[in-house]
Order: structure tokens, then sequence, then C-alpha cells
């Protein structure tokens, strides 16, 4: 029964991407990273890990999209300086919380944000960090909250992750206008 709203969910996905980007390149790219970020998404639901089998492809891919985007697919995707420095910022941001609580992040977790920031870029990995931060902190108070969880119970963060990576490729740049950093 899982699997039947996975499916859903992907369908409903591809039918906004459609109607949102239309035929083209774009289209193909957002498509591909959208999928890679709900297989990630449903594994750390169900496993609690995000493998590397996944993550490190989907870095290789994403600098390449990058590579096309700076003198073949021109406006598909970040440059390669902009996705440089968007991994470089992904990474850090949870390299930093991942080192000084040790065992309350994932290493994977900290992958997926070099991943988000390959593939938003400069600025648009902040935006992706922040919904993700925010919408999993309010979760956690939620559940904390009901007592649902308890303050040492695991939580993936990866789903939060790859849902703000999925809303910041859709709607980043208006929030970055909107918020008035553009």
């Amino acid at each position: 029964m899982r699997l039947f709203w996975v499916e859903l969910a992907v369908g409903v996905l591809f039918a906004f991407l459609y109607w949102y980007y239309g035929l083209g390149w774009e289209l193909l790219v957002v498509a591909f990273y959208c999928c890679l970020f709900v297989v990630l998404l449903v594994i750390d639901l169900e496993h609690s890990i995000l493998p590397n089998k996944i993550v490190y492809p989907g870095m290789g891919v994403a600098l390449a999209v990058a590579l096309a985007a700076e003198f073949v697919l021109v406006g598909v995707g970040p440059g390669i300086k902009s996705a440089a420095i968007g991994g470089g910022i992904g990474l850090g941001l949870l390299l930093i919380p991942a080192l000084i609580y040790r065992g309350g992040m994932g290493w994977g977790d900290v992958k997926l944000a070099a991943l988000i920031g390959l593939v938003t870029g400069f600025p648009l990995v902040l935006v992706a960090m922040f919904l993700g931060i925010v919408s999993g902190g309010l979760v956690a108070a939620i559940l904390l909250l009901f007592k649902l969880k308890g303050r040492k119970d695991a939580m993936p963060f990866g789903p939060f992750l790859s849902l703000a990576a999925m809303a910041t490729l859709f709607w980043g740049s208006d929030l970055l206008n909107w918020l008035g950093f553009s």
C-alpha cells in the first residue's frame, strides 16, 4: 500500500513539473533531480540511511549539469562556479553540527546537503537549507510536544532536506525575490 502512495505522489509531481516547466531541457533536469530526492526521501524514512550509491552519482550528475549549464544548456541550472560554492556551503552548514554533536546528525545528511548545494547553487542553497532546517525543527518540536518522540529518539533529516530541495527548485528564486535578496 505504501508503494501506491509513493507512485501516486510521483505521478502528481511529474504532472506538476510538466505544467510548471513545459517540455524542454529544464523539465528533464528537474525531473531527474526530483526523482533522486524522492528516492532518498523514501529510503531515509524507511531505513534511516542515505546511500552513497545514490548520493555520489547524483553529485556527479549535478556537476555535469552545472558544466553543461555553463556552456551548452545556459539557464538550465546553476553554472559550475555557483554549484561549487553551493555544494561547499551545503557541506559546511551541516558538517559543523555533525562534528560538534557526534551522533546528532548522520554523515548522509551532510553529503545530501552538499548534493543539494550542487543542484541548487548559490544563493539558493541557503533557501533549501533554511527550509529543511525549519521544517525539520517544526516537525520535531510537534513530535516532542505530543510525546510521540523523545529527545534521544532518532528522526531522519533527509526527508526534510529532500522536500526543501524540491521546493527550492520550484520556488527558490521567488522566495529570494520576495525576501529582497536578489
